[in-house]
């Protein structure tokens, strides 16, 4: 029964989601969860700049019961059903380490993802609440209990600025994760190849790392290893010579 219940899973997601592009789950992750949490969210888009998204996934391998002697129930699966509200013209797509055929499927005690991605335009520009419906399975059990997550939003904006004569535009969106625990990225908007400066500072104004970027026309992305910083908020500071964008990241772990 439990091999039906999932076989029609994966019948509903053929037509729910196409698996397009293989994502790699987050190494950083390791207890039970779905990340970036709803603390942290998803990072913003852009019109007329493509998106990607990852989410990683975490499957318990039991859960805890508080009375013993009863022992812990074992975690069977989870099942992306549908992920709805996503701007338009976006999907997703899913990926698990085991044999199983239906990529938005993980069993417990194994991690996995999902990746979204998309292409917005001007006229998505807006505010787009996602709702994730999943279905988790204990060992045992020929019933699904639903879960709905409605926490994570997609915040398409509009173009990234427009150069004026001279002066290229420069952007630099909130870095993800954020909260970071051993790594976070930033995206930068360029519209001309040059070297762009990283400064980032603790909250007393001591610089903890100074680099620099070599940045092409377009999106970049500029990774920061964040393990050797301790627990607290910093300021990032990018400088293309002509103006400096600064923003705030935690350190969280």
């Amino acid at each position: 029964m439990m091999r039906a219940l999932l076989a029609a899973a994966v019948l509903i997601l053929s037509f729910a989601s196409t698996p397009a592009q293989n994502c790699t789950p987050d190494p950083q992750y390791t207890q039970p969860g779905i990340y970036p949490d709803s603390a942290t969210n998803f990072a913003p888009a852009y019109a007329n700049t493509p998106y990607s998204q990852l989410i990683t996934v975490v499957i318990p391998q039991d859960t805890q019961v508080l009375n013993p002697p009863f022992p812990p129930f074992v975690w069977d699966s989870t099942v992306l059903v549908s992920m709805t509200g996503l701007p338009p013209g976006f999907t997703y797509a899913c990926w698990n380490n085991s044999t199983s055929p239906n990529r938005c499927s993980w069993r417990g005690n194994t991690t996995g993802c999902c990746i979204i991605t998309g292409n917005p335009t001007i006229n998505d520009t807006g505010t787009y609440t996602l709702n994730i419906v999943t279905h988790n399975f204990l060992a045992g059990s020929t019933t699904p209990n639903p879960y709905t997550i409605t926490y994570y939003k997609i915040r398409v904006n509009g173009p990234m600025s427009v150069a004026e004569p001279g002066k290229p535009p420069f952007e630099v969106s909130q870095n993800a994760p954020n909260p970071a625990s051993s790594h976070t990225e930033f995206m930068i908007q360029a519209s001309a190849p040059g070297m762009l400066s990283v400064t980032v500072y603790n909250m007393v104004g001591d610089a903890v790392y100074s680099g620099s970027l070599k940045s092409k026309p377009g999106a970049n992305r500029f990774y920061l290893d964040t393990r050797s910083y301790a627990e607290g908020v910093y300021l990032c500071a990018f400088s293309n010579g002509d103006s400096t964008v600064t923003r705030r990241m935690v350190v969280s772990r």
